[in-house]
């Protein structure tokens, strides 16, 4: 048997005319702000723990050159830091420097932060893309 297609009065034509583009731009309007939105609070997130990171590594340097004001009290001390700061030798001592890569990491783990965000930026907008795509062929389904 071959099913039988209801009749769509105009009315109802006229009102769904008017009606589709209207929902349609309301959900294209509310993913990219759920996609937009998703991204700022995953900045602020990522912002948030590296100002925490940075307050802690400054407590921590607090405390350190705190210890650093008292031992510089006692000569001894006070020699030993010359001599590994400012190159500052006993007879017969030889002086070796060895640079740090640390800034060479820090800049590193930076970059692969900055490539995560770009990352989730593109998959929350491929998943906006995906919505959209099943709500068209949700509407032209219906349409036969």
């Amino acid at each position: 048997m071959a099913k039988k297609k209801k009749k769509i009065s105009i009315q109802a034509r006229r009102r769904l005319f008017f009606v589709r583009p209207i929902c349609f731009g309301l959900i294209i309007f509310v993913v990219v702000s759920l996609i937009s939105n998703t991204v700022t609070l995953y900045k602020l997130n990522n912002e948030e723990k590296q100002k925490e990171e940075e307050y802690i590594k400054l407590q921590e340097e607090s405390e350190y050159l705190k210890n650093e004001i008292v031992k510089l009290h006692d000569p001894e001390y006070l020699a030993k830091f010359a001599r590994e700061n400012y190159s500052y030798s006993k007879d017969g001592e030889l002086i070796i420097k060895m640079e740090k890569n640390q800034e060479k990491i820090e800049k590193k783990e930076q970059q692969v932060k900055e490539e995560n965000t770009h990352i989730i930026f593109i998959c929350s907008i491929g998943v906006g893309l995906i919505f959209i795509y099943i709500f068209i062929r949700s509407l032209i389904n219906r349409k036969k």
